[in-house]
């Protein structure tokens, strides 16, 4: 009987704009779960879950996969900072006409937060029961499938 190697612990994928974790629930199932930058967006984020199923199922020894759940949130906002210096100029004209023209630097726009998105997964090999209802894992990644399988997705 083969052994199936599952990751006791999350997987945390700490280079690029987004993080995945992977949680076994049994032999041929997971919770994976991916938070992404601000810049990568809900879409971003959904679409690096959905990788990285493909990129877990494979690793497992399955083939294909179904989504048995999804959800997503996101915690992005958009603050903005007030302005940290004035300049003002001005000038006086006939008739003691008075011009002022002040210039506010040093406001800007700060994003914070995640997109998160979360799958349940449900993997199966080539044959067995369920199969031909999956998705086939190495499609979802494409040609570059190997490369991704060894080094994660990590950019949305």
């Amino acid at each position: 009987m083969k052994k199936y190697v599952f990751s006791l612990s999350a997987i945390a994928l700490i280079v690029g704009c987004a993080s995945t974790a992977v949680t076994p629930i049994s032999r041929n199932q997971f919770l994976i779960s991916t938070s992404a930058a601000p810049a990568c967006g809900q879409t971003g984020a959904q679409r690096v879950v959905l990788k990285m199923a493909a990129v877990e199922t494979i690793r497992q020894g399955f083939d294909g996969f179904i989504v048995g759940g999804a959800s997503s949130d996101s915690t992005v906002q958009a603050v903005s900072t007030g302005p940290t210096g004035a300049f003002t100029t001005g000038t006086i004209g006939p008739g003691n006409t008075f011009n002022a023209n002040t210039t506010y630097t040093g406001s800007s726009v700060i994003f914070t937060g995640k997109n998160n998105a979360q799958l349940a997964i449900t993997a199966f090999k080539r044959g067995q029961p369920g199969y031909n209802q999956s998705v086939d894992a190495r499609t979802v990644l494409g040609e570059d499938w190997q490369e991704l399988v060894q080094s994660g997705v990590v950019t949305c």
